[in-house]
């Protein structure tokens, strides 16, 4: 359950929307003496069954890539919308790290997809694997080599394979992968050369490395102070500030606030979840404010 939401966006605005009705009745009465009039029960009714509709599905694909600039093999998981094999358009497409994160209640992979598939959202979903290597890829100095990895060697690996909309770009990540997620974006913006346009951050581990990240942040300032950064991010953390990254998400929340980049959406959410079981919630509602 979302507690709160901040939001600041330049000419970008969400809405969230539930409702929840209930009604009921009754009545009843009889009695009486003679005189009455019988009425005889009514003929049985027999209907046909008709079979319910299957909503269309899509479909998932397994691959793999070496890498070169990390040494590492990486398993993929790729979704695939319904409606992506009987067209020739672009799709959105989403890059998840933790692919083969054992999340409950079915792995990162499986949630992220049941929620595309259960709110309709025609995007492809690739799981990038290899999560026994989390603690090289997602920290310093490994995460330089492998944001290499995502965007020279996997980003075109997949995308001569499947048609992807390269203007809608998406990574995501939770943790440790939630705060690889930020140091991509500052890499990209500190470079003025973004290979993805949203970010997806949840419950990241911002406070593990702050020192190496806050220095990525101020490089990708030095350089973006005067331009426009065309660019999402989407902050998550839970709410139990010792055993979630409560304040370590805020601190980066309200650094980039203070620095109104132009043309940045930067939204914050807080959740009465843990750590892991935030993942979920915040992804369903990253999916409402981009594809509402």
């Amino acid at each position: 359950m979302r507690l709160t939401q901040r939001l600041l966006i330049p000419a970008v605005s969400c809405a969230l929307l539930g409702a929840l009705t209930a009604c009921g009745g009754g009545g009843g009465g009889g009695g009486g003496g003679g005189g009455g009039v019988f009425i005889p029960p009514a003929a049985p009714v027999t209907t046909t069954p008709v079979a319910p509709t299957q909503a269309p599905v899509g479909r998932t694909a397994t691959d793999s890539i070496q890498s070169a600039r990390t040494g590492a093999t990486y398993p993929l998981n790729i979704y695939v919308p319904p409606s992506y094999d009987g067209s020739s358009a672009t799709f959105p497409i989403i890059y998840a790290m933790d692919g083969d994160a054992a999340n409950a209640p079915n792995g990162r992979f499986a949630n992220l997809k049941a929620i595309l598939e259960r709110r309709g959202v025609e995007a492809i979903l690739v799981g990038i694997g290899n999560t026994a290597r989390r603690n090289i890829d997602y920290t310093f100095p490994g995460a330089l080599a492998y944001h290499d990895f995502l965007t020279t060697e996997l980003v075109p690996f997949i995308e001569t394979k499947y048609r992807a909309n390269v203007s809608r770009r998406m990574l995501t990540g939770h943790s440790l992968s939630g705060s690889m997620t930020g140091t991509a974006l500052f890499l990209e913006g500190g470079s003025n050369a973004l290979t993805f346009s949203y970010f997806l951050s949840f419950e990241g581990s911002y406070g593990f490395q702050e020192a190496q990240i806050n220095d990525l942040e101020q490089k990708m300032y030095d350089v973006q102070k005067n331009r426009t950064l065309p660019a999402t991010l989407v902050l998550a953390r839970c709410d139990v500030t010792t055993t979630c990254n409560y304040a370590p998400v805020d601190n980066i929340y309200q650094k980039l606030r203070q620095r109104a980049y132009a043309g940045f959406t930067l939204v914050e959410n807080t959740y009465s979840t843990g750590h892991v079981a935030t993942d979920i919630p915040a992804f369903e509602d990253a999916m409402a404010l981009i594809f509402k």
